[in-house]
This record gives structure tokens, C-alpha cells and sequence, in this order.
């Protein structure tokens, strides 16, 4: 009955999250918006499909199926999932009621999105032309110095099966300047949007060059990693930055072409990964890695806490262990050697996950309303504007930002997932052209007036 019940109370929570997101925050492209339709997306009646129906998926999946203690599992995992989405709500509804003017000039900007020109500002963002510049010649710094094209180009001759190019992408892939991977992962992306966009409607060359070397680091970059998913997502993003151009409201037909277009960007890359398999095959593929394997690892982490390991209060967020004086220690790590018997594999999962992990339900409700506060506060700050450049830039980041929540960890996706990092960059940047041009303003002189 217990476990029922909360089968009862998860669906409930994702029923009610999807009246919210239709009623309340309506069908608009917002940073909250986006989260609250991922979260429905990945861990709504996919999750529960999952979890009555797919189960069990994999070897680790069939163990945790039979063990004692998955009903408690499961009792622990609904509620937690109700909580997030209920807490998640809650923290957006905060943000509009600390700052309800703010509040009433975004649902009034967004709505009239589709009528407004896209606004670039009247100034040259010398600002933004800086700061393009100077990270695309970092970016081509990082490249030559770990000869990028070389490891492109040795990967591309290996020849043999696909367990060699693996072993040539765990030995090779990725670079090893962390804050290179953070640029090409989520804030280059943004720049280059925000760039183009700005030197297009202003005409300014100079701008649009320096965008163009940055996109071309960016690419790199992303090539250099020897995974497909970060082109993949990438395209994603200037898609909907495509569409954010045009006009900002969801209806079935947007969703329809939007799922539509991700199977086209993903068919292809699904056939040359795993080329065994056939048409259809391909897109029951497509559904097991996006669904069935996020829910799976998500009991993982609920299967393991804390039946089998104790929870981690504060050891699993490394600036909080150090604090504490606790020994750091990855969650993604522990659940992996639990279930799987050997190191070297990861086991991460959705934000909850590690909130779980580290303080139970305490964890699951703060992490989820920072979530829902830190997504509006975006929106807040940097939509109520109306459609300018910089706005849209910023979707495109917290589109990123947003993903990542739904694969890692709270603090990861704001430090290094674009979360934060890429929402304050728009923020400074904006704040000194404003600056700036305020400058400009004052030392220009001023007519002399008529006695």
C-alpha cells in the first residue's frame, strides 16, 4: 500500500507541475519554463513508465530489482520526486513575489515577444567585442598548445573496432585546463550567439570577426572532446536561438517539429555509434539512453543511500567537505564501485540525486527550490527587458545549464555547466556597456543655450 501510495503522489506531483507550467507560467520559452518542461520531460511519465513498466533495463538494473530493500527505494524515489517538483515550483513562486514589479514587466515582455523588433542596443558593445576576443584567443591558445588537430586527426585514422576508439577518447579526449572545458562547454556557446547577433543588427565587422574566430575555437573544441553529443547540442542551441529570433510561444506544432528535429540531429549519430542496429531499432535506442537510463541511474543513487551507504552529509560537494573537514569523496564514484564492483566507471544522475545522496530529503527540497529560484532569477534579471540580443543569448545559455541539471549535480551544472557562470558574464557585460555609454553621455559637450 505504502509503495502505491506514493506512486499516487509522484503522479500527482507531475500532473500538477504540468498544469503550473501550462496555466501559470504558460507556454513561453523561459529559463523556469524550460526547467520545469525538462524535468516533465525526462523524469515525468517517462519515469513512471520506467519505473512500472521498463524495469529491469541492464545487468545493474535486474540486481537492484531483487534486492530487499527496493521498496524502500521506491517509496524514497517517488517522494523525492514529488518534492522536487513541488519545491521547484516553490522557489519560482518566490522569486516572482520578492520581485513582483520585475515579475509583471516579464510576463508582459514575454508576451508581446513575437511583435518586438530584436533589439541590439543603439552602441558599439566594445565590452563584448573584448571579451569575444580575448577568449578566442585563449581558446586558440589552449588548441595549439595541446595540438587539438593532431588528436582529431590521429582519431579519425584509428582503424579497428569501437572499443579502440574508445580507449583513443578516454586516453586523448577532452582537454585538461578546466577552465578551457568550462568556455567550450558553456560559455562560448553563449558569446558567440550574443556576438553574432549584436555585430549582424548593428553591422559592425569587427564584432562578427571576432565571432567568427570564436566559433571556429568553439567547434574545435567541442570536435576535441571525440564525442558527438556536444555538436550535437550545440546545433540544438543555435536551433533555438533560430527560433527565439522569430518569435517565443510553444504550441503542439513547436513541440511536434522540436522532437522531430532532435531525431534528425541524433538518428544519424545513434547509426555510427552503434551502427548494429537498424531504422527502428535506432529509435528505441534513442528512447533507452535519453529515458530508461537517466531514471536508471537516478535508482541507483536512491537504491544505494541509505540502505547500503550512509549518507555523505557534505562529503560529496568537495568546497563543504573541505569546510567540514571531511574527506571528499564523489558520490558518482561510490554508487559506480557499489553497483558495477570495480573503479574507473562514473554513475552520475539528475541534481536530486546527489542532494539525496548528501542530506535526504533536507537535500532533495534545497537543492530543488534553489533550482526553481536561480532559473527565475534569470529570467528576472535578464528577459523582463524585452527581446534584446543579450536576452536571447542568455536562453541559449540556461538551455545548457538546464541540460546538465538533468545529467549531474547542482553545483556542477552552476560552475561548470552554465548554469551561473554565463547568466552573470551577460549580466556584467550589460551592466558595463550601460556604464559606458553613461560615461560617453557625460563627457560629451552640450549645446550652449540661448539667454
Amino acid at each position: 500500500m505504502i509503495v502505491a501510495a506514493s506512486y499516487v503522489i509522484a503522479a500527482l506531483a507531475i500532473y500538477s507541475a504540468g498544469l503550473y507550467l501550462i496555466y501559470r507560467l504558460r507556454l513561453y520559452l523561459t529559463a523556469s519554463s524550460m526547467l520545469l518542461g525538462f524535468l516533465l520531460f525526462v523524469y515525468g511519465p517517462a519515469y513512471l513508465a520506467y519505473m512500472l513498466f521498463r524495469r529491469p533495463i541492464s545487468v545493474v538494473d535486474l540486481r537492484i530489482s531483487n534486492s530487499l530493500n527496493l521498496d524502500n527505494a521506491v517509496v524514497s524515489l517517488n517522494l523525492s520526486i514529488a518534492i522536487m517538483f513541488a519545491c521547484v515550483i516553490a522557489g519560482i513562486e518566490f522569486v516572482d513575489r520578492l520581485a513582483p514589479r520585475s515579475a509583471q514587466a516579464l510576463q508582459k515582455s514575454i508576451s508581446g515577444w513575437n511583435l518586438q523588433p530584436l533589439s541590439g542596443g543603439r552602441s558599439k558593445p566594445w565590452p563584448l567585442l573584448f571579451a569575444i576576443l580575448a577568449l578566442g584567443l585563449f581558446m586558440a591558445c589552449i588548441s595549439l598548445k595541446e595540438d587539438h588537430f593532431g588528436i582529431i586527426a590521429g582519431f579519425l585514422s584509428v582503424s579497428g573496432n569501437e572499443a579502440v576508439k574508445t580507449a583513443y577518447r578516454q586516453q586523448y579526449g577532452g582537454s585538461h585546463v578546466y577552465l578551457y572545458n568550462v568556455v567550450v562547454a558553456s560559455i562560448a556557446p553563449m558569446m558567440i550567439v550574443w556576438g553574432g547577433l549584436s555585430g549582424w543588427i548593428l553591422r559592425w565587422w569587427p564584432l562578427l570577426a571576432v565571432t567568427a574566430l570564436l566559433a571556429v575555437t568553439t567547434v574545435l573544441g567541442k570536435l576535441e572532446t571525440l564525442s558527438k553529443a556536444p555538436i550535437a547540442l550545440f546545433l540544438l542551441q543555435l536551433m533555438l536561438v533560430a527560433y527565439l529570433v522569430l518569435r517565443n510561444n510553444i504550441n503542439w506544432r513547436v513541440a511536434l517539429a522540436s522532437v522531430i528535429v532532435t531525431l534528425i540531429i541524433f538518428y544519424p549519430i545513434i547509426r555510427i555509434a552503434v551502427p548494429e542496429v537498424d531504422q527502428m531499432e535506432a529509435l528505441g535506442f534513442f528512447y533507452y539512453r535519453a529515458f530508461d537510463v537517466s531514471n536508471q541511474a537516478l535508482l541507483e543513487y536512491f537504491a544505494a543511500f541509505p540502505e547500503r551507504i550512509p549518507h555523505m552529509w557534505g562529503a560529496n560537494i568537495r568546497p563543504v567537505a573541505a569546510i567540514w573537514g571531511l574527506q571528499y569523496t564523489p558520490s558518482f564514484d561510490v554508487v559506480s564501485r557499489l553497483w558495477r564492483f570495480s573503479g574507473g566507471s562514473t554513475t552520475t544522475a539528475m541534481f536530486i540525486a546527489d542532494a539525496w545522496a548528501d542530506f535526504s530529503y533536507f537535500g532533495v527540497i534545497g537543492f530543488s527550490i534553489v533550482v526553481g529560484v536561480i532559473c527565475r532569477a534569470i529570467d528576472i534579471v535578464l528577459l523582463a527587458s524585452g527581446k534584446a540580443v543579450a536576452a536571447v543569448a542568455a536562453l541559449a545559455a540556461a538551455f545548457v545549464g538546464i541540460y546538465n541539471l538533468m545529467i549531474s549535480a547542482l553545483p556542477t551544472s552552476m560552475l561548470s555547466g552554465g548554469l551561473i557562470l554565463p547568466p552573470l558574464l551577460v549580466f556584467t557585460i550589460v551592466e558595463g556597456q550601460k556604464l559606458l555609454t553613461r560615461r560617453r553621455g557625460r563627457q560629451q559637450p552640450r549645446p550652449n543655450q540661448l539667454v
